[in-house]
């Protein structure tokens, strides 16, 4: 009898040890990404927070890695979607009740809910939304489908800029990235340019003050004619500097060809002096013929006849 229950309590314990060193089991959503962003996880002087935003009446992207850490078993998940704070969820297409997707035992899939953002009429645009993901997981992919858990993951800064709003946001960022005191690392040059660099960051300023109150339709003007001056400036001050370029060129080019005439001209002027030197010296060194000595022979002269 006492062996009995010595031998029970020891398996007792055998299970009970087992238990507590098996792996848990349960899924994860290990991480999430926005796709296609007009701002990605970048400040916002409007809203004063760090957001992610789409433009309205776009496409969105949103990709979920699901991780199925269940000890030897199968995941199969028949929903993956996104709900949000303006009252609307969006599923992927991925997987159904009727057609799960089977990751195996320590592997992971990566699904995308795509969906078209809404106007800021039902999304507005003057906060930041929240947003849940729910993965949920059946027990079969055939047969009885029961539910056999499901997990989520929140999260918030989603933001939906009006049209006015993104085009605002994308032309302060091309202003953003132009130098105001060089081009290709020479100075602005022309008076020109300077009094349209200082027209574009007046512009700027004003359109700076608008986004901040929300007024995105002045913002979008503001940072427009900022943009355009400031593009006008590098294009007036590029023209001087080509047209000095190509008088540079110009100069340097007469000069070359003149250098170039004159290198010619002494080039003949040796050649010419050359052929006399080599004249001088065949002459030079030719002998000349002594002069012949003519003897003459006295003959007597006769007497004049009588």
């Amino acid at each position: 009898m006492k062996k009995t229950r010595l031998v029970y309590v020891i398996l007792c314990t055998m299970i009970l040890f087992s238990a507590v060193t098996l792996p848990s089991a349960h899924a994860s959503i290990t991480n999430y990404n926005w796709i296609g962003t007009v701002a990605r996880s970048s400040y916002d002087d409007f809203y004063g927070a760090t957001i992610t935003a789409y433009e309205e009446n776009t496409t969105a992207n949103l990709v979920v890695n699901v991780y199925n850490d269940y000890y030897g078993l199968k995941m199969n998940v028949s929903k993956v979607a996104a709900g949000f704070d303006w009252g609307v969820n969006y599923t992927s297409s991925e997987c159904s009740i009727t057609n799960p997707y089977v990751i195996q035992p320590y592997e992971s899939h990566v699904f995308t809910v795509a969906f078209t953002v809404p106007s800021v009429l039902m999304a507005t645009n003057f906060v930041t939304h929240g947003y849940v993901i729910y993965v949920e997981h059946v027990n079969s992919t055939t047969g009885n489908k029961g539910l056999v858990g499901t997990w989520t993951r929140s999260d918030s800064g989603l933001a939906v800029f009006s049209s006015d709003q993104a085009d605002a946001r994308n032309s302060k960022k091309q202003v953003d990235a132009y130098p105001t005191t060089f081009i290709n690392g020479i100075p602005i040059l022309t008076a020109r340019a300077r009094e349209l660099i200082v027209q574009s960051s007046v512009a700027k300023t004003l359109a700076n003050n608008y986004y901040l109150q929300g007024d995105f339709t002045n913002a979008k003007k503001y940072y427009g004619d900022s943009l355009n001056d400031i593009q006008a400036a590098f294009s007036n001050d590029t023209d001087e500097l080509s047209s000095i370029e190509n008088s540079l060129a110009g100069l340097l080019k007469a000069g070359s060809d003149l250098l170039m005439f004159q290198g010619y001209a002494w080039f003949l002027f040796a050649i010419g002096f050359l052929l006399m030197g080599i004249g001088v010296i065949v002459y030079l060194s030719r002998k000349r013929p002594e002069p012949r000595t003519s003897q003459q022979t006295s003959q007597p002269t006769s007497p004049p006849v009588t």
